[in-house]
């Protein structure tokens, strides 16, 4: 029985909804905010039986395989949705199966989109690392000058250092800040820096996953000026950055193609089992 009703994040026109809303049969989706409302699913089922949820799985679990499947989310022992299995949506977005069948005539070559995208990852390695172990220990876990909130719809903090010294820092700064009572050191959270940092490097396994395990929006951040160099403009009043441009002009794109949810594996299970699904018998 497919899903009638989907809860997810964001607003009415956030890349969420118009990204669900192509790759998805038609249903009724509901953007409601932030990630809390996926508690509310359970009581919500006594109206409708067949209503879900998908989240971003933000730092959550970093700890998996990637399989091309959105994961599971469940609340007290039951189903009620999913989570996509990349941080977040623009991960998907700056995918370069994603960029080639959008705005591959937008760029100079798919091979310097790629080399662009993996100087980034290498760039924002070590500051992941350290959002990871911070995450891993329910601290605030981003810093740096704020981005206009009209570059992604939402706050974004981004630091102008991100070498290990300064990852180091900013983390003992962090946790004497926040930490209250809490037992918890800085140093704690300095060695589980240091057990993810290899990982997390070039030649890492999270390193060679970076479009699932790194966050989108940090890569967006750090390609900024070899989007400028493609040719993508800041076109929008008081916004300083060319990301608007280049994802608006991904999803103008992008809503005007057929059979989207083939284009990547993960959008097509995530079809799947949405049409398919059976919560009742979860």
């Amino acid at each position: 029985m497919s899903v009638s009703v989907l809860y997810c994040e964001g607003n009415s026109g956030s890349y969420d909804i118009r990204l669900l809303r192509q790759i998805l049969p038609k249903c009724e989706i509901k953007p409601l905010g932030g990630k809390s409302f996926m508690e509310k699913i359970i009581p919500d089922r006594e109206v409708i039986p067949n209503l879900a949820g998908i989240v971003d799985r933000d730092f959550d679990n970093y700890d998996f395989t990637p399989t091309n499947s959105p994961l599971p989310y469940n609340y007290e022992g039951i189903q009620i949705g999913w989570k996509w299995q990349r941080k977040e949506i623009e991960n998907y977005l700056i995918d370069s199966v994603v960029v080639q069948r959008t705005i591959r005539n937008k760029i100079p070559s798919m091979d310097s989109y790629r080399a662009a995208l993996d100087e980034a990852a290498r760039e924002i390695a070590t500051y992941t690392a350290a959002r990871y172990a911070l995450d891993y220990f329910k601290f605030p876990n981003s810093w740096g000058e704020s981005m206009q909130k009209n570059v992604f719809g939402s706050e974004h903090s981004f630091p102008r250092s991100k070498n290990k010294k300064a990852c180091q820092t900013k983390i003992r700064e962090i946790v004497q800040n926040k930490k209250e009572v809490r037992i918890v050191t800085a140093d704690a959270v300095l060695e589980k820096f240091e057990e993810l940092l290899p990982s997390f490097s070039s030649g890492g396994f999270h390193f060679e996953h970076y479009l699932t395990f790194f966050a989108g929006k940090d890569l967006l951040c750090s390609m900024e000026n070899k989007l400028k160099e493609f040719g993508f403009q800041a076109k929008a009043s008081g916004v300083n950055s060319p990301i608007p441009d280049f994802l608006d002009q991904v999803f103008r794109k992008l809503e005007r193609e057929e059979d989207i949810w083939k284009w990547l594996p993960e959008w097509e299970e995530l079809r799947l089992q949405f049409t398919n699904v059976n919560f009742t018998a979860c």
